[in-house]
């Protein structure tokens, strides 16, 4: 019997293993493409897990707390516990591998602190880059040993790790030789989303983030308008509400309860920003 979706509760994790796993008891999940599409998950929710996915095809894109990412052939997705992120496609049927796991899977293998120097799992990270020739070649034979040995959990650990090594290096060199080491304006996009990704909660205007990275509000949002197409207001509002809208759908917090873990004083006042953004009340949007 499949495991229904509990939205007082709701773990993508859980759900995908309760009803897609052939051994739900173990602390990984290997799944593709379908297996999100037969899953049906279309709203935001957040990750109590990490995950690594290789797309081998291009449609649709990834929300990922402040940023949106349009998916292509090569591109590496990264994400770790307690990030909101959405797939929206445009299409299904595009070819993919992913891996769901507790840390625990990694237990014999690393210490706490190893989980800390990976930044890509963090909030505010780079959660998708594409990868050239060699790394996605790469990548993919280790899903192919992963998906070779998926039965074998002492296998798939060491594999696991191997791939988190290679993704880390991967990371590591665009660090080095990236967009982000040769622009500084790409230093100043990331820096805003990381920090957006840890304050929205308790600052939500431009001028303080535009403070912390020393610069003026005004510069701040042309160059975010220039690069990402949305204005500094626009990322933050745009964040606040996919958290919201996670919020709603897997927590039973009500709509106060709501506006208050996200800083607002006025429910009316979050209740109507929710309505003019998504065209329905919170509780509307929770009933969908």
């Amino acid at each position: 019997m499949n495991k229904k979706m509990d939205l007082d509760s709701f773990d993508v994790y859980a759900y995908i293993k309760a009803n897609h796993a052939d051994s739900p008891d173990r602390n990984y999940v290997l799944v593709d493409h379908q297996t999100y599409h037969d899953a049906s998950i279309r709203f935001p929710f957040r990750n109590f897990f990490h995950g690594i996915g290789l797309l081998y095809g291009s449609g649709g894109s990834f929300r990922v707390g402040s940023q949106q990412y349009q998916m292509q052939e090569g591109s590496l997705i990264t994400i770790g516990p307690g990030i909101v992120a959405q797939w929206q496609y445009d299409s299904p049927n595009v070819p993919a591998d992913t891996i769901l796991f507790r840390e625990e899977l990694l237990t014999p293998l690393v210490n706490s602190s190893f989980w800390a120097s990976l930044p890509f799992f963090q909030p505010g990270g780079e959660h998708v880059i594409t990868l050239d020739d060699e790394n996605r070649t790469n990548v993919q034979c280790l899903f192919e040993a992963l998906k070779r040995f998926g039965n074998e959990p002492e296998l798939v650990a060491g594999l696991t790790y191997s791939l988190l090594m290679l993704v880390r290096k991967i990371h590591h060199g665009n660090d080095q030789s990236g967009s982000r080491g040769l622009s500084g304006v790409a230093q100043l996009v990331q820096g805003f989303h990381q920090l957006v990704a840890q304050e929205f909660r308790v600052k939500k205007d431009v001028a303080y983030y535009a403070s912390r990275l020393h610069v003026t509000p005004k510069y701040l949002s042309e160059v975010l308008q220039s690069h990402t197409g949305r204005s500094a207001k626009t990322i933050i509002d745009d964040t606040i509400f996919l958290e919201a809208k996670s919020l709603l759908r897997q927590t039973s917090m009500n709509v106060q309860e709501i506006c208050y873990y996200l800083g607002y004083a006025d429910t009316s006042y979050f209740t109507k920003a929710f309505r003019n953004r998504e065209g329905v009340t919170p509780l509307a949007y929770r009933r969908q």
